[in-house]
């Protein structure tokens, strides 16, 4: 299989407090693949050190086979690695079409005497977004809220617009960092469907933080495990799922039995 992330040793400490330790972790094209653990395990700290927020203290991180460690996290969304955050609400006060927009402007190649005098790539990139807007909009199930404040549309729909938001950067390997947190079994259940379209109707690789260990099973290929910074195990669901070092870590001894 095709690699598109690769982490070697991957490190970060803060003073003696060793956050993630010698992780070494693939992602490949076309797989969903979730990162799962306890509260404080190091998980986010893991996205953040591959997507560029953070800095690695020693170790390696690549992406389509190319040295990404410390570049900036602009840098790398624009190669095609970009990611969710748990916050919900940064562009509260725009309305939902015009927050999707925002994902398009790190491709936008019209200079400002373009812009100012509509000319015509300007016009170009416009039509473009109006377009790629509307779609990721559909797609996510977010048309008919497009003329609402973010801040005044449900909280369900704030998590499924962040999504919305990074498909509009046209990624490659989208991070997902709990993307169910907060929702009911209805909105969870369309998260499901969103982020299986996404792999199969758009070929973008998701690579997740989740702790809802029933959608982790129903749509990973692989997961991983950390626990206090180092990884334990990873595979398959069902046999991450029966590893008795995951079990008393994280799992509990009554949930092997729901997966097969």
């Amino acid at each position: 299989m095709e690699a598109l992330l690769e982490t070697r040793a991957l490190s970060i400490h803060f003073g003696g407090l060793k956050a993630v330790e010698n992780v070494d972790l693939t992602v490949n094209k076309g797989e969903i693949m979730s990162l799962i653990g306890p509260n404080g395990a190091g998980k986010t700290t893991f996205f953040n050190l591959v997507s560029g927020f953070l800095k690695p203290t020693s170790g390696s991180v690549s992406f389509l086979g190319s040295d990404i460690t410390g570049k900036e996290p602009h840098a790398i969304a624009r190669m095609g690695l970009v990611r969710t955050f748990q916050k919900t609400n940064i562009f509260a006060d725009v309305s939902v079409e015009e927050s999707i927009k925002i994902g398009f402007n790190q491709y936008r190649k019209a200079n400002i005497l373009d812009i100012l005098t509509n000319g015509k790539t300007s016009n170009s990139e416009n039509q473009y977004m109006l377009e790629n807007s509307k779609n990721i909009l559909e797609f996510c199930g977010l048309y008919n809220w497009r003329k609402y404040l973010v801040k005044n549309i449900p909280y369900g729909k704030q998590r499924m617009l962040a999504i919305a938001l990074a498909l509009a950067t046209s990624p490659k390997l989208l991070l997902l960092d709990e993307p169910a947190t907060g929702l009911n079994p209805l909105e969870t259940k369309e998260l499901i469907d969103i982020i299986l379209k996404i792999r199969d109707e758009r070929g973008i690789t998701v690579f997740l933080i989740e702790h809802n260990m029933n959608l982790v099973v129903s749509i990973s290929d692989r997961l991983a495990v950390l626990c206090y910074g180092e990884k334990l195990t990873e595979g398959a669901p069902s046999v991450v799922a029966n590893d008795p070092r995951v079990i008393e870590a994280y799992l509990g001894r009554g949930f092997q039995q729901h997966v097969s």
